[in-house]
């Protein structure tokens, strides 16, 4: 059974530890983000600015849809009027919630960088509570250590430059893995740990689906580890374990089953992933390779991790080798700790399966087989990304790392003081610096004119550049407007008319040409085929009206609108206009 000594700080230094960490956390958290916060709202990151757009659009929708009486987990407002599935497009409905009021006040894009703020310090002060707390107990200081590598770990500030806050809010992933823990390991597991495991999973529902996925793999592991490691204790366990599992099974599927439900039953059911999820695993050699979002990383390894598969965002794997050294040397020392024996051998298993189906070496790959390809094709697994595992090896290496360094609390002062500084040296390597950014795209004032051409009741508009991976500058804009109109396209998941799920959905001709042309700037010749079917998805779309934003290549998209439309546009300000969409002749 995993146990742990009796903290020997007085409560009242525990209470004041409790507040004072976190809040050391969060400044932390606000000097990485720093550059997101001038102003809010106005700026995002610079490395994929697409996806901080998408999930702005997400949190600015539940607050809308709840103020108008609708069901927060579908929307026409994208992708008019097919619309989407907000629980296939990591809706985040309970943080969208939460924020509602950010969102009205700075927009969805500053509820991106308050989550992302948020979700790094919450993530390390989650940890650094769970550590404390039974059957790891380990003291403050180690404990403060332990949350601060797993709240701002290489693969957690990875994530937040990607703009992905879903990968970012992760508190409940230690408080699962403790209440896990504690269902599995206790004498007599309480009702209590059930109920709080069944309502914490739940709730994961309606932040990101993907990490509570992996919560449950990660858990499987821990099982496997404890039965493997003492199989008649978990012989005579089983069935009270079981009871309290199917408990915590129950509650789970009051609390999140209905947006399961929603998401499996209900509109746009979809197969499959857009993603070629096999492509995107960490290479070994990222496990000592910094990028450049650390301070300490030269320019001969940030160029080294330009090999690896997909953008800085999934380069996630970083430990470092003093890191490394310092986890083995503790496992070595401690192995007679239950709690280190436990901890260790499911922290590598996750970073073994974070490198995917095959082993890649600098971006080589090398042909070696991995765990990962026995996994693939399980269900569920075809949805989830392999280098979103480092998130999970940094809660269990700051575990692992907390538990050492609480061990030699009690040994002589010159251990300590050696402990302590190559403690430090290894984390060196792991300093984020303050996250990339760039200034958010600016709606024109148009939009939030309240003019008659936005007024298309049961319609939309046509707003171009026509949004789609990646030029989102129209969701960004109609997030300015306060979704107040509907518009087609759109960057999200949603599935194709052979039920596959695609970025964008089925694409329409119309689409596909104003797209290209914003590309190439090169207009296409309108034949009377070409205007047909324009006209055909104008219909379809019930669009009212076209507006043309500020774009690079504006110019080819008004010759190419012009021609589809058949008549001139009305300049209003930075903006092009034409009118009377739904009247064109058939």
């Amino acid at each position: 059974m995993l146990t742990a000594r009796v903290s020997r700080h007085r409560p009242r230094s525990r209470t004041v530890a409790g507040a004072g960490v976190p809040l050391g956390y969060l400044v932390l958290a606000l000097v990485v983000t720093g550059r997101w916060w001038t102003p809010l709202g106005g700026r995002v990151t610079s490395v994929n600015e697409p996806d901080s757009v998408l999930f702005g659009w997400l949190l600015t929708w539940t607050p809308r849809a709840l103020a108008q009486g609708r069901l927060p987990l579908y929307s026409d407002a994208l992708h008019h009027p097919d619309g989407i599935n907000l629980m296939w497009n990591n809706g985040m409905v309970l943080p969208g919630l939460l924020l509602a009021p950010v969102t009205v006040a700075f927009g969805g894009l500053g509820s991106v960088t308050v989550l992302t703020t948020l979700g790094l310090a919450a993530t390390a002060a989650a940890t650094f509570w769970c550590l404390r707390a039974q059957p790891l107990g380990v003291g403050t200081g180690p404990a403060a250590v332990g949350g601060l590598l797993a709240g701002f770990s290489p693969a957690m500030v990875a994530q937040a430059a990607g703009g992905h806050p879903n990968l970012v809010l992760n508190p409940a992933v230690p408080v699962l893995l403790l209440l896990s823990a504690r269902l599995l390991t206790d004498e007599r597991p309480a009702r209590s740990t059930a109920v709080l495991l069944g309502l914490t999973a739940g709730l994961q529902v309606y932040v990101g689906e993907e990490i509570l996925f992996l919560s449950g793999v990660v858990v499987a592991v821990l099982l496997v580890v404890l039965v493997v490691s003492r199989p008649r204790e978990a012989w005579a366990r089983a069935g009270r374990v079981t009871g309290r599992a199917l408990l915590a099974l129950g509650v789970f599927a009051l609390v999140g089953g209905p947006g399961l439900a929603f998401q499996l039953f209900g509109p746009l059911q979809q197969e499959g992933s857009p993603f070629a999820t096999a492509y995107y695993s960490t290479d070994l050699a990222g496990l000592v390779v910094g990028t450049p979002l650390q301070v300490l990383t030269t320019d001969a390894a940030a160029t080294r991790s330009t090999a690896f598969a997909g953008g800085i965002e999934e380069h996630t794997a970083l430990l470092g080798i003093p890191l490394l050294l310092v986890l083995l040397v503790a496992l070595v020392l401690h192995r007679r700790d239950a709690r280190v024996r436990t901890v260790a051998p499911v922290a590598v298993v996750t970073a073994v399966l974070a490198l995917g189906p095959e082993l890649v070496v600098d971006g080589v790959r090398t042909g070696v087989p991995l765990p990962w390809a026995l996994l693939a094709g399980a269900p569920g697994f075809e949805h989830v990304i392999a280098t979103r595992l480092p998130l999970f090896t940094a809660v269990l290496a700051g575990t692992a790392l907390a538990i050492a360094l609480d061990r030699v609390r009690g040994e002589v002062a010159a251990v300590r003081a050696a402990t302590a500084f190559a403690v430090g040296v290894a984390l060196l390597p792991l300093v984020p610096g303050p996250l990339p950014a760039q200034d958010a795209p600016v709606a024109p004032a148009f939009l939030t004119s309240g003019d008659p051409a936005l007024d298309c009741p049961g319609g939309s508009v046509l707003l171009l550049p026509f949004p789609t991976a990646p030029d989102t500058d129209a969701m960004a804009w109609q997030q300015a407007a306060g979704l107040s109109f509907a518009i087609p396209g759109g960057y999200f998941i949603g599935p194709a008319a052979d039920g596959r799920a695609y970025v964008g959905g089925q694409p329409t001709h119309t689409g596909r040409l104003l797209h290209d042309v914003h590309v190439d700037g090169v207009v296409r010749e309108v034949t009377p085929a070409v205007r047909e079917r324009f006209r055909t998805d104008v219909a379809r779309w019930g669009a009212c009206s076209a507006v043309l934003g500020p774009s690079r290549n504006v110019d080819a998209l008004v010759l190419q609108t012009t021609a589809l439309v058949g008549a001139e546009p009305e300049y209003v300000g930075d903006v092009a206009v034409w009118r009377g969409l739904d009247r064109l002749p058939g």
